[in-house]
């Protein structure tokens, strides 16, 4: 038992309890250097054994530029079991750790981590321990967070353990437990552990200098005399705090630095502990293993044949920072000299002596950072070409390799370092084509994290300075803006970007993308066409003929499943109100199969969010939701923003569909929250249109018309040029509802007309307004032609039953009220929307019918989001482990939400799933 530490012991014994029951679990450990971290770990080491095998990593500072190292180091015990895994997943480790020459997908990696831990663990449960995570490289700590996050029925623990005030090591989605300092009277204990004979004057001041900290109370005292200890001899006027320990370090380890090429002072430059490297720099073995000895015995360092380990990486500090520049860059060199001129680590070192410009450092590291591309490394691409960008012989070459630099750290979701880095090089720019890129970057932060509008503008700058240059490039610039401009409602600025691309086309049509001798660029024919509905909303659009032959052809240009990358278009509900739903819906899930395939978890956010759309008004929402909430989590982790405000707001969109209004309103203030101070406005359009049905949904039209009003009135704050039009059915049923029909007409009037490319559910759902605003014959005929259309949206066709049924009663045709009634109830209670199925009942029972709605062979909508997926794959006929490869769970997990989603359906086995399953939850 360690002193002190009762309730940190308690919750990590949970986790080995939960590991030999089956289940996972992890935990991040956070707390000061010093605190107790690694004691807490070394406990749970000895807890666990011998019924719970335990494998074990430490991050490692000079280590955190090399891609995979930690995962390498965690997993070398299973290495022998890679062969098993599926062939991607096998080839992507085997590429992380350098035994394939190719490229290692890092999400790929990660999954294979998951596979191999999962089916280690069948055997005997697993636990990871990971301390000094702060140091872990940014591509091993992305996998094993993915693996963390994504343990389920496998018996697996992971416990991190990572100090607070060094480098971030964010963990979201994970439970945290903060290690502080120790009470006074644990403290007590601690220190009279140590030192039992000291005088009570010397007991209370090293207290009070330590404050708590466990390593300040073992450490301090060896820097007093035993003198000092006893109380015969004065303390130092100034005793070091936990911040102030490497101050201490540096008194101890004074005598050791005092020669040159000292092997501490080489241990400390090469911060591995690889014996053989800092024994090759030291050049004679035999001095320098007496002087690692003699630090050993000083309990600064362990020793064995092969590495050595600080006591505590303050220590480590106080050696390499105790020494002068001189002999720190010497050592440097030396172990530049000790290691291959093919290890990455010979250049870190040589970059890390060279003190003024150095071409060939320089270029050595751009090349590194190329490589850590390769591997999954983005945040260690990042790092090595900023170190590039300080070596660069010339401003120019400093500026590119910045904004190269940018590039990468916004990749890895680094926005404030990329900026920084851009800051950097703005002053060094002096070539359009330099600038252009620089552009591009900056724009492509804002319109994921902020402002759309100042994204819009950032992005025309970039595009216009690299017209003539690079026409291509300048093209994906434009359509970048473009997308920026529709996101924050800016028509006018659409129709600008359709001139330039038009203008574009002509000036290099040998460019991809572009045909010769076209009129314009179809993107331009489409923008075009997009700005004149805002012009005119009541009419045709300009150019209606070339629009009707050719636009129903450009959705096929939108999507490329061959192409893993993100691409510019379409915005979110643009194919559903342009009637490209059912031709975009396949490319849409074939793209984004392609990317869970590759691994590309980054690129999932931007192509999942127009699917999640159109799931969300076509269906299914137990499909929508899966994918919804999936796109919201990467979003998050990738930072971003915007993504993450437009499916928040669609979630709560399904939330107040589904009855569940707690969850609407939370998740619909949250994507408000960053949509309208960055200016989002199509989701700050989605959210009003989630709140207003939410409003609609618990019987409060008055409100719902206020909230919709937002979006459909004129000079509403929350309007979008086209996302109201979807929007205004809800708006005139409130309207209606709540008595003001007037208000509702003219919304109608306004915003109501219909254009070519509408589709069945825009059609249907004008006429319903109609209707609702209508009387007798009118209205009847309005309601027939509405239900008439196809029905691509069964919520809109079950609320379209419901006030046709309404009407019905109201005009006493009860016994054709009713079977229009029992209709809505069914249709509206299976797909889910709980709160239209039960006003449907009600209105029933009004018209006098108590006979209760027949039960479903199978629940479906019992199922969780997740376990829906895993249903719909499994009636496929996917095996675990192919489920599992697309959704990022392991096959234990797989199995473990068959074995719960089973009895809710009904079924005993995945073969009954053909037969029932798969047309119900698909």
């Amino acid at each position: 038992m360690l002193v002190g530490r009762e309730q940190e012991e308690r919750e990590l014994t949970r986790i080995t309890a939960a590991l030999r029951e089956g289940r996972s679990g992890s935990l991040v450990l956070r707390g000061a250097a010093g605190i107790g971290k690694s004691a807490l770990l070394r406990q749970l080491r000895h807890e666990a054994q011998p019924d719970v095998t335990v494998f074990g990593a430490v991050g490692v500072e000079s280590e955190a530029e090399l891609p995979f190292a930690a995962l390498h180091q965690l997993l070398l015990p299973l290495l022998g079991s890679v062969g098993r895994l599926p062939q991607p997943q096998s080839v992507a480790l085997r590429s992380a750790f350098g035994l394939q020459s190719t490229p290692a997908d890092r999400f790929l990696v990660a999954l294979a981590a998951l596979t191999l831990l999962s089916e280690a663990s069948r055997t005997t449960p697993l636990l990871l321990l990971v301390d000094d995570a702060q140091w872990l490289d940014a591509p091993s700590a992305d996998a094993l967070l993915f693996v963390a996050r994504r343990l389920g029925a496998e018996a697996v623990g992971i416990v991190f353990a990572a100090r607070d005030g060094s480098r971030p090591f964010p963990a979201p989605g994970l439970p945290e437990l903060h290690v502080g300092p120790l009470a006074p009277a644990a403290a007590t204990t601690l220190l009279a552990r140590h030192l039992p004979r000291t005088a009570p004057a010397t007991r209370d001041r090293l207290l009070r200098a330590a404050g708590g900290n466990p390593l300040a109370l073992t450490e301090l005292p060896l820097a007093l005399s035993r003198a000092q200890l006893d109380g015969a001899a004065a303390l130092p006027e100034e005793l070091p705090l936990t911040e102030r320990l490497q101050r201490l370090y540096r008194h101890r380890i004074s005598d050791l630095l005092a020669r040159p090429g000292n092997a501490c002072l080489l241990a400390a430059a090469e911060g591995d502990g690889e014996l053989a490297v800092i024994l090759r720099a030291a050049g004679d073995t035999d001095r320098a293993m007496d002087e690692l000895a003699a630090a050993e015995s000083a309990g600064l360092l362990t020793l064995d044949q092969q590495r050595l380990r600080f006591r505590h990486p303050l220590v480590r500090s106080a050696f390499y920072q105790g020494a002068p520049l001189s002999l720190r860059r010497a050592a440097h060199i030396a172990l530049a000299e000790a290691l291959d001129a093919g290890d990455d680590r010979h250049v870190w070192h040589r970059a890390a002596a060279a003190v003024g410009p150095d071409q060939q450092v320089c270029h050595l590291l751009a090349e590194t950072a190329a490589r850590a591309r390769c591997t999954g490394g983005v945040a260690t691409a990042a790092k090595a070409l900023r170190r590039a960008a300080a070596l660069a012989p010339s401003p120019p070459l400093r500026a590119q390799l910045l904004i190269d630099a940018a590039d990468c750290a916004w990749t890895a979701a680094q926005a404030t370092e990329a900026e920084a880095l851009l800051k950097e090089a703005e002053p060094l720019v002096d070539r359009p084509a330099l600038r252009a890129r620089l552009v591009r970057v900056r724009g492509t932060i804002t319109h994921a994290s902020g402002d759309p509008s100042i994204a819009c503008v950032t992005l025309l700058e970039g595009a216009r300075l690299t017209g003539r240059s690079d026409p291509y490039l300048a093209r994906e610039t434009l359509a970048m803006a473009a997308r920026s401009a529709w996101v924050a409602d800016d028509p006018g600025r659409l129709a600008h970007v359709a001139g330039l691309l038009e203008r574009l086309a002509t000036t290099d049509g040998n460019r991809p993308g572009v045909q010769r001798g076209e009129s314009s660029d179809p993107l331009a024919r489409h923008l075009r066409y997009l700005s004149g509905l805002a012009a005119d909303r009541t009419t045709s659009p300009p150019d209606s003929a070339d629009a009707d032959d050719r636009g129903a052809r450009i959705p096929d240009t939108w999507i490329r499943p061959e192409d893993p990358r993100p691409w510019v278009w379409p915005p979110t509900f643009l194919p559903h109100l342009l009637n490209a739903t059912l031709p975009l819906r396949d490319n849409l899930q074939r793209a984004v199969d392609t990317l869970r395939r590759n691994g590309a978890i980054g690129a999932l956010p931007m192509s999942l969010a127009p699917l999640v759309a159109l799931q969300m008004v076509t269906g299914p929402w137990s499909e929508a939701t899966a994918h919804g909430n999936e796109a919201l989590a990467l979003a998050l982790e990738t930072g971003q923003l915007g993504a993450a405000s437009h499916l928040r707001a669609m979630l709560a969109w399904m939330a107040a569909a589904q009855g569940d209004s707690a969850r609407c309103q939370l998740l619909a203030r949250e994507s408000l929250d960053i949509a309208v101070p960055r200016r989002i406005a199509s989701a700050v359009t989605l959210g009003h249109w989630a709140l207003g049905l939410n409003s609609l949904a618990e019987r409060r039209p008055a409100h719902a018309a206020q909230v919709l009003g937002e979006v459909c009135a004129e000079g509403g704050a929350a309007g979008h040029f086209m996302l109201r039009r979807l929007v205004l059915p809800d708006y005139v049923e409130a309207g209606v509802r709540a008595g003001e029909p007037r208000r509702a007409e003219e919304a109608l009037r306004r915003i109501g007309g219909l254009h070519p490319h509408d589709g069945p559910h825009l059609i249907a759902a004008r006429l319903r307004c109609q209707a609702l605003l209508a009387q007798g014959d009118r209205a009847e005929e309005l309601f027939t032609a509405a239900l008439d259309q196809a029905d691509v949206s069964p919520f809109e066709t079950g609320r379209t039953l419901l006030l046709y049924g309404e009407w019905l009663r109201r005009e006493r045709r009860i016994k054709f009220a009713r079977k229009q009634l029992r209709l809505a109830e069914i249709q509206l209670r299976r797909i889910g929307a709980l709160p239209w199925a039960r006003l449907a009942r009600m209105e029933l029972a009004a018209a006098g019918d108590r006979a209760a709605t027949p039960a479903r062979a199978a629940d479906e909508s019992a199922l969780t989001a997740r376990e829906h997926q895993v249903v719909h794959l499994a009636a496929q006929g996917l095996s675990n482990g192919e489920i599992g490869a697309r959704l990022f769970l392991s096959p234990r997990t797989v199995g473990y939400h068959l074995y719960k989603a089973f009895p809710k359906l009904g079924v005993g086995s995945r073969a009954e799933l053909r037969g029932m399953a798969f047309d119900e939850v698909r």
